[in-house]
């Protein structure tokens, strides 16, 4: 597919940055091969992080039939080298990141991508992003329920407001021009986690505007394990510590308080005495126990998933601190500009 020649109308790249995604990158290829095209076409740029599960023949196998499907590597193999990678190869006026996990629920997505960004002309657009276990069965129906749950994600977040609207690009930014992107060097390629909330940032602190479309929601595969929700708050953690050096003022309350009154349950002896230190930790934690309890019961569904619940909010709690903690010591090599960014 050619690029669009200068005054034609707009078209869309895709760029989709992979790391051993063959379980689920099938199903979004699917749907993107049948999206409606917007007026200018549309590519689909993949960016593999070195996948050793199949992705790359996949992509190759979808490739040989499909000229509009681009496979790029991705040597820096983290998601945020990935996105540059992606970009840096797409031709489109108008660039949208999905990841390989993700399912489009409507065929006309490209085709109002690019009806918004001319009705609105921002230079950001955001989407819905609610986590849905497609499976709908076992851990991921669980990990999907607790993450909606006001004890396992942010209140206020962007990624589940269903009401469109112009918006702050922090939370929720997902779809740009691309000469924005440039501008602003691309994705900081020091991070393994929380990138996109990084650029987010940068498009904030830029003056950009943003607007926000509930048919643009793109819906989430969660993890499917206990353990795999585990290794993912820790990323998130780390990646938060990070975020906070980078830019001072995104300072994650909550978890610096979770992380005062961690610190403080742990120094109840030594504050309150051998015995009463011991009653009072085990009161708290029986009562943050019953908290998670209370939660999964609420949000499960089936109640059933009571139980599987509770252990996913437990888990995304304390992965979440633990990884947080993981990343400080890096605080001030995240200080200031990186000089990984500029490959778009």
């Amino acid at each position: 597919m050619a690029a669009p020649a200068s005054g034609s109308p707009p078209r869309v790249s895709v760029v989709v940055p992979v790391l051993d995604e063959v379980r689920d990158l099938g199903r979004l290829l699917d749907q993107l091969r049948v999206q409606t095209p917007p007026e200018g076409g549309f590519e689909v740029v993949v960016s593999d992080g070195g996948s050793t599960d199949g992705t790359v023949e996949l992509v190759r196998d979808r490739a040989a039939a499909w000229p509009a499907l681009l496979l790029v590597p991705n040597p820096g193999r983290r998601s945020s080298a990935g996105r540059n990678a992606g970009a840096a190869r797409a031709r489109g006026e108008f660039v949208i990141f999905l990841d390989g996990h993700c399912a489009l629920p409507r065929a006309d997505y490209l085709v109002r991508l690019v009806e918004l960004f001319a009705s609105t002309g921002v230079d950001c657009l955001c989407r819905p992003q609610p986590l849905v276990d497609l499976a709908e069965e076992g851990w991921g129906r669980a990990i999907a329920a607790a993450r909606h749950s006001p004890l396992g994600h942010k209140r206020g977040s962007e990624i589940y407001r269903n009401d469109p609207g112009y918006a702050d690009p922090r939370s929720a930014g997902a779809a740009y021009r691309r000469d924005l992107l440039r501008r602003l060097g691309g994705y900081d390629e020091r991070f393994d986690a929380c990138e996109d909330v990084e650029f987010n940032h940068r498009v904030h602190e830029e003056g950009c505007r943003a607007y926000h479309h509930p048919d643009l929601a793109v819906h989430y595969r969660p993890r499917g394990t206990l353990a795999g929700l585990w290794q993912q708050m820790l990323r998130y953690g780390r990646g938060r510590a990070h975020l906070f050096a980078r830019h001072p003022s995104t300072a994650p309350w909550s978890l610096l308080a979770l992380s005062g009154a961690a610190l403080l349950w742990i120094l109840l002896p030594v504050l309150a005495g051998p015995a009463r230190g011991a009653a009072a930790m085990a009161i708290l934690l029986a009562l943050w126990l019953g908290a998670l309890l209370f939660e999964g019961r609420r949000w499960a569904r089936p109640r059933s998933d009571s139980l599987r619940v509770a252990m996913a909010l437990g888990a995304i709690h304390l992965g979440l601190l633990i990884g947080f903690w993981r990343g400080l010591p890096e605080f001030a090599r995240f200080r200031g500009i990186s000089k990984a960014a500029g490959h778009v």
